[in-house]
């Protein structure tokens, strides 16, 4: 990941945008995942960039909190950096959750099995176990925990990854 890289999801928030005026669809929250901070960093100058005033959540999948969110800001700042259209990155626009990476990066936990296995079966979405899979997990959680407001309209925005899903298949699918 790098700023050449976050340019991506700059081009990212911006389709999102023209989607949502398109659709009109509305939404409360983004949740992304948050590893080399490449996604999240992006997305994050993108959305700050277009004034797409829609919080975006970074599910850790490598990390905590303390030692994720200062690489994301650096990498959202580097993004608008090369930019070069002035934009500062406020630290408070960095939020991130974490846990749900554990024990360790691309190592299944019962609670992305359960999220691959739950998407799966209800909503023919394959997720991946190294990372999808766990930020999938990481939404569950929330949710469970109430942490989402009663119907608040969420994002997931889904990047892939489902090459590793055979290499996991057997602790995965179960088959």
């Amino acid at each position: 990941s790098n700023a050449v890289g976050g340019l991506g999801y700059v081009a990212c928030a911006q389709e999102l945008q023209q989607q949502f005026f398109d659709s009109g669809e509305r939404f409360d929250r983004v949740v992304v995942g948050s590893g080399s901070s490449g996604t999240h960093g992006g997305l994050l100058a993108g959305f700050l960039g277009n004034r797409i005033d829609i919080p975006i959540l970074g599910i850790g999948v490598s990390r905590d909190p303390p030692d994720q969110e200062p690489l994301v800001h650096r990498e959202a700042q580097a993004v608008a950096d090369l930019l070069d259209v002035g934009l500062h990155i406020p630290r408070e626009a960095v939020r991130s959750v974490g846990g749900y990476w554990r024990p360790k990066y691309s190592v299944p936990n019962p609670m992305m099995v359960e999220a691959v296995q739950m998407l799966a079966r209800t909503e023919a979405i394959l997720l991946d176990p190294v990372y999808t899979g766990k930020i999938m997990a990481g939404l569950i959680g929330l949710a469970r925990a109430g942490e989402l407001a009663p119907g608040e309209r969420v994002l997931f925005l889904h990047t892939g990854g489902l090459p590793s899903l055979h290499a996991y298949e057997e602790v995965v699918l179960g088959g």
